[in-house]
Order: C-alpha cells, then structure tokens, then sequence
C-alpha cells in the first residue's frame, strides 16, 4: 500500500520534536522551509482562468534546494546528466588539501 504523504505533512505532524533534536540553525531552518512550503504560511497569489474566469489560489515555494517538491526534479536532472558523463571505470572519491603556494595553479 502506497502512503501519499509528502515531507512536508511529516514535518507538520513533528513539528514539535523538530526543536527537541539537535539540530543547527540552518538544518532547522531548512526543515521548517519544507514544512511551509506552497502553504498559506510562504503567502501566495490568485491566478484566474482566461477560458473559465475560475480563480485558483496558488501558494508560493519555498525554493529550498532540500526541499523535494521544489527542487527534487532539478536534482534529479542533474544527476542524470552527470551519469552521461561517466567513463565506463570504477571511480574513487578522494580529498586532500594542497599548499597554498599551489593556489595559483589549482
């Protein structure tokens, strides 16, 4: 059975241990982003039907790039395009710090 709850309606539910976690101010804030988003709380506008006069109310996004309903797709779009660009190989991810009389060629 397929639940249709959406992050946001988690962090709605949660959203009084959200401030009992440690979290730092930029997770929370983050989180409390998702939670509003395309809700009353980030406001909105009112679009009308050309055809039908209808009027639709629409609520703004947050436009965090957390956020999965804003941002998800672009994410995913993303890492398609970088899969096109793979080698066929194994791939290592390694970090390390040069000196900074290397800045100039790096």
């Amino acid at each position: 059975m397929f639940c249709k709850h959406k992050v946001a309606d988690i962090l709605e539910m949660e959203q009084l241990q959200l401030k009992t976690l440690s979290l730092t101010s930029w997770h929370y804030r983050g989180l409390q982003a998702i939670r509003r988003c395309r809700t009353k709380a980030m406001g909105g506008h009112i679009d009308k039907c050309d055809c039908c006069q209808a009027l639709h109310i629409s609520y703004n996004s947050c436009r965090n790039r957390h956020c999965p309903t804003c941002q998800g797709h672009k994410r995913e779009q993303w890492i398609k395009a970088r899969e096109g660009e793979l080698l066929n190989v194994p791939y290592f991810h390694i970090v390390f710090t040069l000196p900074s009389e290397f800045n100039t060629y790096a």
